[in-house]
């Protein structure tokens, strides 16, 4: 919006046919509308306001690492109009977190489409589905996707607001901490709580969900948080989707530079002194380094970095992975995760 006015128009409500969407086997549709994912014709609300360089974000949470394969976005004509076109970026960043005023800061930018010199054509009345060119991996497990307008068809104006826009789902209620609106000088913003519009948007100019959604596949991974200083501790969070009950055995080295083949695949981490360690005399510190998935496939640990003089300040830089098994037989491995993000002791 170029200011709040860009957003008097109140949301016009229409009858939109949302076509059935689904995703490859083994991947999760993720969505906050209330619309059912086998399509028909439903009423949603256009935000008419929706400016060129402006977008809309939605904020996923999908439990665990995941990699996004499919995403797909609502955007419909106020008479129900077919074959409306604008062209869109597509984004997806690496999770975000909202402040009390309703400011978002959103994570690491992980895809943009018009890097790639290029842009999505969407068009009126219903959902629009973008498959990636290749999965995007989101670490955090929290997918931000957001489709930034380019250019916009349908007649109108940003001032007085386009006959077409993005929609959402028409719901008289609205979630702080899960849409995001991207406008011009104010930035990310919550529609449900941010106030720097001299009022809030909800609920005559917004409400509801975003219609906008995301295939994504859950993914082996190794997880981390804590304070990686001596005499301080890292909490890990093991994550191996479908695979409930069975075992894991996790490694650590300070490099990943080459890899350690097995007969079962490639080990992320390399054989060095810091994996002889922590396969002997270092694995007492490290708890929960072997143990089995929880139904979630997850599974937790910690390590308790030794309060000694000679690593503070080290930068000693600590990777970790796993590999799972199905118990007794320790052999062969099933499946072997990427090598966590690096930990460096300071």
């Amino acid at each position: 919006m170029r200011h709040f006015l860009a957003l008097t128009l109140a949301a016009g409500v229409l009858a939109s046919a949302i076509p059935a969407q689904s995703c490859n086997n083994g991947s999760t549709l993720l969505k906050h509308d209330v619309l059912p994912p086998n399509g028909g014709t439903f009423k949603v609300a256009i935000v008419p306001g929706i400016c060129v360089g402006e977008a809309v974000m939605k904020v996923f949470d999908a439990g665990g690492p995941v990699d996004v394969e499919m995403v797909a976005v609502g955007f419909a004509h106020k008479l129900a109009t077919n074959g409306i076109q604008a062209a869109v970026d597509v984004e997806i960043y690496d999770g975000a977190t909202v402040s009390a005023a309703g400011k978002y800061t959103l994570g690491t930018l992980l895809f943009k489409l018009s890097n790639n010199s290029t842009n999505l054509q969407i068009q009126t009345t219903g959902l629009n589905t973008y498959k990636l060119p290749k999965p995007v991996f989101v670490p955090s497990g929290k997918p931000v996707i957001g489709f930034r307008m380019i250019a916009n068809l349908a007649n109108g104006s940003c001032s007085t607001g386009y006959d077409a826009n993005f929609v959402t789902d028409n719901q008289f209620t609205c979630t702080a901490g899960r849409n995001v609106l991207d406008a011009l000088k104010h930035g990310p913003v919550d529609p449900c709580t941010y106030a720097g519009f001299g009022a809030r948007l909800y609920p005559l100019y917004y409400r509801g969900d975003w219609i906008i959604r995301a295939c994504v596949r859950p993914r082996l991974a190794v997880t981390w948080t804590g304070n990686p200083t001596p005499g301080g501790f890292v909490s890990f969070k093991f994550v191996a989707p479908g695979q409930a009950g069975d075992n894991y055995f996790a490694l650590m080295s300070g490099s990943t530079k080459t890899g350690l083949p097995t007969p079962w695949g490639k080990l992320p981490l390399d054989l060095d002194p810091l994996m002889v360690c922590f396969l002997s005399d270092c694995r007492g510190i490290w708890l929960g380094s072997t143990g089995a998935f929880n139904p979630n496939g997850e599974s937790f640990g910690s390590l308790a970095i030794p309060n000694l003089a000679f690593l503070r300040n080290s930068n000693l830089t600590l990777y970790a992975a796993f590999f799972t098994f199905k118990a007794p037989a320790f052999t062969p491995w099933k499946s072997i995760s990427p090598a966590s993000r690096p930990i460096i002791i300071r």
